[in-house]
């Protein structure tokens, strides 16, 4: 009877470690995660203006030549083994997104413009890049002096 026991608890146990380990090495790294750099606004402007604003960053950030640059100064093609600049573009604009949503500031939540990109979680360091690097571009776009870098 003890043996039963002893090979039930060792079944039981390699069972949860299995378990555990897919949970852990398989699925947890392939859960969604976006990347985004929010864009804080003005409270007062108009939800149409914002609108507006998240459609002309969106159309100019979809743009093929400035999609295939930040996919060069990446160096995508390398790290997700695609074969080409050009193809590491086309999945930075399948992936990009500009959206309405909130930031957190000093004085509280205030609106802001989410500039990022979709991708799982074992590729968040490299959709942080690409966030990071969007951000050059829309501050060129809006005419805006990008903020300075640290000492």
């Amino acid at each position: 009877m003890q043996r039963w026991i002893v090979g039930g608890l060792v079944t039981v146990s390699l069972l949860f470690g299995g378990l555990l380990g897919y949970y852990k090495l398989i699925y947890q790294p392939n859960l969604p995660a976006p990347v985004w750099v929010p864009l804080p606004i003005r409270v007062d402007l108009e939800t149409a203006r914002r609108d507006e604003v998240i459609a002309s960053l969106k159309k100019e950030l979809a743009d093929e030549e400035l999609l295939l640059k930040v996919g060069r100064d990446v160096g995508l093609a390398r790290k997700w083994n695609l074969s080409s600049d050009m193809e590491a573009a086309r999945e930075i604009g399948s992936r990009l997104f500009v959206r309405a949503g909130e930031a957190d500031t000093p004085i509280g939540k205030v609106p802001a413009i989410h500039i990022g990109v979709t991708g799982k979680r074992k590729e968040r360091e490299v959709s942080g890049e690409i966030a990071m690097r969007l951000m050059e571009d829309v501050w060129r776009i809006l005419g805006i002096e990008p903020p300075k870098k640290g000492p």
